[in-house]
């Protein structure tokens, strides 16, 4: 200040703020880091549940396929879709929409239906019958169709409805010492004897019913 001027410091500390932008530039290449992994990952999963999505589709029009083809339609029938193979369809998808099984599952028991001489308008009626005595037996829908159709068959027009037969089949599994399953098969083995009682399957499953209190279920009693 000898020559009267005033001198003021500009000269700043660079150092503090180069090392803090370098960590800025170093935090920003980890986040971005960080960000390409996750979407990276993300979109394979995406990728997974497409694949999987894909590979249900095929499943299901192929169990389709094989409906119709047991039903005896054309491949014209399927890839046009016809009135009757829309039917199917559309119950197997509502069952597949509403329940506990899949669409895949609902269109293998229409084709054991179809195996036992049902058409589209019968296997669609029976099929929630099915779903229920599925849910009820803990079976897999498949088996509970092949079960209905074969008992039904076994029994000719003593069977009576397809209702009222899984009807009277659920009670008796709840009253006695056996499930669904085992009464089916069961069913099954007499079947040809079950015809002939005057009660039909009400008294049929009575007497199955206590065989089974008795510790006699299911296939056993081709030995009882």
């Amino acid at each position: 200040m000898a020559d009267g001027k005033i001198v003021i410091e500009t000269g700043l500390d660079t150092k503090g703020i180069e090392n803090g932008l370098g960590k800025i530039s170093s935090l920003a290449s980890k986040g971005l880091a960080t960000a390409t992994k996750t979407i990276t990952a993300t979109s394979a999963a995406l990728s997974g549940m497409g694949g999987y999505a894909v590979k249900v589709g095929s499943s299901f029009e192929a169990a389709m396929s094989q409906v119709a083809a047991t039903m005896g339609m054309s491949a014209e029938e399927i890839h046009n879709g016809s009135a009757e193979f829309s039917k199917l369809q559309e119950a197997a998808k509502n069952a597949g929409a509403t329940t506990k099984f899949s669409a895949t599952q609902a269109a293998e028991a229409l084709n054991y239906m179809a195996l036992a001489g049902y058409d589209t308008n019968k296997s669609v009626q029976t099929l929630p019958t099915v779903l229920n005595l599925a849910a009820a037996g803990d079976m897999d829908l498949a088996t509970a169709s092949d079960m209905v159709t074969d008992s039904m068959s076994a029994l000719g027009d003593k069977a009576g409805t397809v209702e009222s037969f899984v009807d009277k089949m659920a009670k008796t599994s709840q009253k006695s010492n056996t499930s669904v399953q085992q009464l089916g098969e069961a069913l099954l083995t007499v079947g040809g004897t079950a015809k002939s009682l005057a009660g039909g399957v009400t008294e049929a499953n009575t007497v199955l019913g206590i065989f089974a209190d008795n510790g006699v279920k299911g296939a056993k009693l081709l030995v009882a």
